[in-house]
C-alpha cells in the first residue's frame, strides 16, 4: 500500500471513529463513559483534520508529526478505554472502537516505516 493511501485510510478511520465515539456517547451506550467518549471523539476528529492539513510540518516526510500524534492518541485511547472496559464491561460498541484504534495504530506505524525509507 502506498504511503498516500495509508494516510487517507488514517484520515478516514479517524473521522469515522470520532463520529462513532460521539454517537455512542450521545446514545447513552457509554454507561458513565460519555465524557471520555466525547473528548476522544472530538480529539480523533481534530486529528483527522491535522493529518490531512499537516503536510508541511518541516519534516522531510510530511505529516510525520501528525501521524505520530495520532498513533500516540490512539494508543492512549486504547489503553484507557481497554482498561475501563476490562474492569467494568460495557456496550458492544467499545470493542468495535478498540478494533478501529488498532487498525489506525497499525496503519500509522506502517506509514511511518514507509516514509522513513525515503528520508
Amino acid at each position: 500500500m502506498k504511503a498516500k493511501t495509508l494516510r487517507h485510510l488514517i484520515i478516514g478511520l479517524l473521522l469515522a471513529t470520532g463520529i462513532f465515539h460521539l454517537a455512542v456517547a450521545l446514545i447513552g451506550g457509554g454507561d458513565g463513559r460519555a465524557l471520555a467518549l466525547t473528548v476522544f471523539g472530538f480529539l480523533y476528529i481534530g486529528l483527522s483534520f491535522y493529518v490531512r492539513a499537516d503536510v508541511r510540518d518541516g519534516s522531510k516526510n510530511r505529516s510525520r508529526n501528525a501521524v505520530m500524534a495520532t498513533v500516540a492518541a490512539c494508543t492512549a485511547g486504547l489503553g484507557l478505554g481497554g482498561a475501563s472496559y476490562a474492569q467494568d464491561g460495557g456496550p458492544l460498541a467499545l470493542p468495535i472502537i478498540f478494533l478501529v484504534d488498532i487498525i489506525i495504530i497499525a496503519a500509522g506505524v506502517w506509514w511511518l516505516m514507509k516514509t522513513t525509507k525515503k528520508a
